[in-house]
């Protein structure tokens, strides 16, 4: 099922929605019908900006550790739960390149040959 992205003109908040294209239904927020937001459904081009922002939960770290990294890295925001959130790919490369955390290639699709 394809994904949409809609956006609030109001507050600027955004939701995804998985529908396909004929049943699209979009939620309502601030007393307003959300309307779809082309720019974010667009494929991704080569830059150093995500698309979305990228909120990690296997960097989590405990609440009373976000003082202490706020200091080390004030361009990353962490969230009260304390994920933090990348929104460059540069960004991501360099805190995790600084922590010592090593990427791990994701699992590849098994090709058959007919």
């Amino acid at each position: 099922m394809p994904r949409y992205t809609a956006k609030c003109t109001v507050c600027d908040r955004r939701e995804e929605i998985i529908c396909s294209p004929s049943n699209i239904i979009y939620p309502e927020c601030c007393g307003q019908t959300m309307t779809r937001d082309y720019k974010t459904d667009l494929p991704h081009t080569q830059s150093d900006s995500y698309r979305r922002p990228i909120v990690s939960d296997s960097l989590a770290m405990n609440p009373s550790q976000i003082p202490e990294h706020n200091r080390m890295f004030p361009d990353i925001e962490v969230l009260p739960d304390g994920r933090p959130v990348f929104d460059k790919f540069s960004s991501h490369e360099a805190y995790l390149k600084k922590t010592g955390f090593v990427k791990l290639p994701g699992r590849q699709k098994r090709t058959t040959t007919p």
